[in-house]
């Protein structure tokens, strides 16, 4: 059974590197376009700049997420390397916690759906709904990645095959 979600996770990574990428790649045009515009055709767009922004977001949730599977995001880990022992039931609390703030971070962007479909964002005329999509996805990724390392946490510590 954790094989073949293994597999399918796999799948999604790949699909959210890609996606990374593509964003980063979006963001890096646009900031180059409207530098030409403002410089070389002194004339700088509206919307550019703020949807920049937007892709940035999006970019901080679904390149969050690729992080969180690879185990590079940051840790304080004073506590558990001068108890080693207790270095596994830290990890398995740590990853309970992460999982359990994006989980809440997803919970209370749900729950303000309606009202960010009704606000407009000011250049681009998108509801800001959209923006906070990225932030959704991401947040629940990192939940489900979260919580997925911290039974193979709990695995590990309890005996059992771990990640």
């Amino acid at each position: 059974m954790s094989q073949c979600i293994e597999r399918i996770l796999k799948k999604i990574d790949i699909a959210f590197e890609w996606g990374s990428a593509l964003i980063l790649s979006g963001m890096t045009l646009l900031i180059f376009v409207q530098v030409i515009f403002r410089y070389v055709i002194i004339q700088p767009l509206a919307w550019s700049e703020e949807l920049a922004k937007f892709l940035f977001i999006w970019l901080t949730f679904v390149a969050g997420y690729v992080a969180a599977r690879r185990g590079n995001h940051i840790g304080v880990e004073l506590i558990q390397n001068l108890v080693p022992k207790a270095k596994a039931f830290m990890q398995f609390v740590s990853y309970l916690i992460s999982s359990a703030f994006f989980g809440m971070v997803l919970y209370y962007c749900l729950s303000l759906w309606s009202k960010l479909m009704a606000q407009i964002s000011p250049a681009t005329k998108i509801p800001m709904a959209f923006v906070y999509l990225g932030m959704m996805i991401g947040s629940f990724f990192m939940c489900l990645s979260y919580l997925i390392d911290a039974f193979g946490s709990f695995k590990k510590q309890s005996g059992g095959i771990g990640k």
